[in-house]
């Protein structure tokens, strides 16, 4: 019969998912095969239940090293991998966790009906749910490090196992999933407050920083029939619906159950200001060790601020448009193409795409992608717009990505400012020649001739060591160094104290 496997991909025993150090250069073909075992075996008929757990773990514990080295390697080149190669992974992953959540839930329906051998395995089943929701919950994870909408199964898979679980008077059981005690309490909220952690706006590692620190404090959520403090969400059990904030006064039908953070919040709170102070390392949330103080503790503020009990604010009302936009992608394209200025840049088109927006705001865009294009955008990268009857470029960075339909995603994109102008900038002591830049309006409507301005640079360059000069509009200007206010692949903005002209022209 199947035991703990504390070597299995999907388990997260201390909450840490263990990757293999060396890959076989066939992993996915590995993976592949792994997946056609659990076909095979969802296919079976006739066998004893016992002899099909067994199958099941058998081709778990062989998928164990491919999977973690894909998982790996996914992450590594998430964003700006090859995407061909991305996308290979994540089909291979994904077919593999699809089939082997059918699988458990399988194994788990033919106990509830009583079959061949159900008799004899009756102590795993408790395990044999968990294992289910754990793997539904993987699905969810990686349906969404390609900004996929979540497939509508893993709600009826959900709602199943959290009958099942309701039936048998099993929320609070203590299971060892594989090699690691939890609940199915636990094992059933974890991938329902995931799917309410607007992931959709955070890039693939910050999405797999999500999921370890659910695995963390998931002994916090809560799950009950009604409404409460800390339970500030809900989905209908008896439909298989999509899990939904609540409002008060909302109808609450009889198959709707209410869940949420209860006192993780809290949790988070102590945590992110402990992380601050040097008192907690990334290993005490089983966080990759590469992974920044600054970014963890933004994580955290993205769940405290979505799983809170007030709605998140838009920053901006947002109109709907239909309207088109030339783009260029990434620093080095946005620098020439603001810099051009005229017909000169339009002979390198294959540099500019043109994209539909769908609704705008003093914020920012929405704009629909082809999925097919979308593949190489990611999280943070930076964007130059102009429409269509004008020379002058908006730049922006991509904030949010998601499935609009299965041709398009629909991608939010923050502007920086609306308006740029191309400089020059020297170190003011040597007057060394470091980079041509970008200045960018302040949105705040503040000028060159005031306190402070946001210039976009090439990475590396700023520094709060040295004061810059900046020629622009045939001037020279002291930039003293205060910040940077944004960074990414190729760029950063840094922010400047800025002095007044020198009299004399550039």
């Amino acid at each position: 019969m199947a035991g703990a496997n504390e070597n299995s991909p999907v388990n997260n025993g201390s909450n840490v998912i263990r990757f293999s150090e060396v890959a076989p250069p066939d992993a996915i073909e590995r993976l592949n095969e792994a997946a056609r075992g659990l076909e095979q075996a969802n296919r079976e008929t006739g066998l004893h239940l016992g002899a099909v757990i067994d199958l099941v773990h058998h081709v778990e514990q062989a998928a164990e090293a491919p999977l973690g080295e894909l998982s790996r390697r996914f992450l590594a080149g998430s964003g700006y991998a090859d995407s061909i190669q991305q996308v290979r992974i994540w089909e291979s992953v994904t077919g593999y966790l699809a089939r082997l959540a059918s699988a458990y839930c399988g194994i788990v329906r033919q106990f509830q009906t009583y079959g061949f051998g159900w008799a004899a395995v009756g102590d795993q089943m408790p395990v044999m749910i968990a294992r289910t929701l754990r793997a539904t919950g993987a699905r969810m994870k990686w349906a969404r490090l390609r900004y996929q909408p979540i497939a509508p199964d893993l709600w009826k898979t959900l709602s199943q196992m959290c009958s099942c679980i309701e039936d048998k008077g099993l929320l609070r059981s203590r299971v060892f999933v594989y090699d690691d005690l939890s609940t199915l309490q636990r094992e059933l909220t974890k991938p329902l407050m995931f799917a309410m952690s607007a992931v959709d706006s955070l890039a693939a590692r910050e999405i797999d920083m999500v999921a370890r620190l659910i695995d963390h404090l998931a002994g916090r959520f809560s799950i009950q029939r009604h409404p409460g403090k800390g339970v500030g969400f809900m989905f209908d059990i008896d439909h298989w619906s999509v899990p939904v904030r609540y409002g008060r006064g909302d109808e609450v039908p009889l198959g709707y159950r209410f869940f949420g953070p209860g006192e993780a919040i809290s949790d988070l709170e102590l945590l992110s200001a402990k992380l601050a102070a040097g008192d907690f390392a990334n290993r005490d949330f089983n966080l990759d060790a590469d992974a920044g103080v600054e970014q963890i503790i933004g994580v955290m503020a993205h769940l405290e601020r979505h799983w809170s009990a007030e709605r998140p604010k838009r920053q901006g009302r947002r109109e709907e448009v239909s309207s088109r936009v030339a783009v260029v992608l990434d620093f080095p394209g946005i620098m020439q193409s603001v810099a051009a200025r005229d017909a000169a840049y339009a002979a390198d088109e294959a540099a500019v795409e043109l994209w539909g927006l769908e609704n705008e705001s003093d914020a920012g865009v929405g704009a629909l992608v082809p999925v097919e294009r979308s593949e190489q955008l990611a999280i943070g990268r930076l964007v130059g717009m102009r429409a269509p009857d004008t020379q002058s470029w908006s730049i922006g960075v991509i904030r949010r990505m998601a499935a609009r339909d299965a041709a398009r995603r629909c991608v939010g994109i923050e502007l920086l400012a609306r308006g740029a102008q191309d400089v020059e900038v020297r170190d003011s002591r040597s007057g060394e020649h470091l980079a041509n830049g970008i200045m960018l309006p302040s949105p705040a409507g503040r000028s060159a001739d005031q306190q402070e301005i946001n210039v976009l640079l090439p990475e590396h360059v700023f520094s709060s060591e040295r004061d810059f000069e900046m020629t622009a509009f045939n001037r020279r200007y002291l930039l003293h160094p205060l910040m940077v206010v944004e960074s990414g692949k190729n760029y950063e903005v840094g922010r400047f104290q800025i002095d007044r002209p020198d009299a004399n022209t550039a």
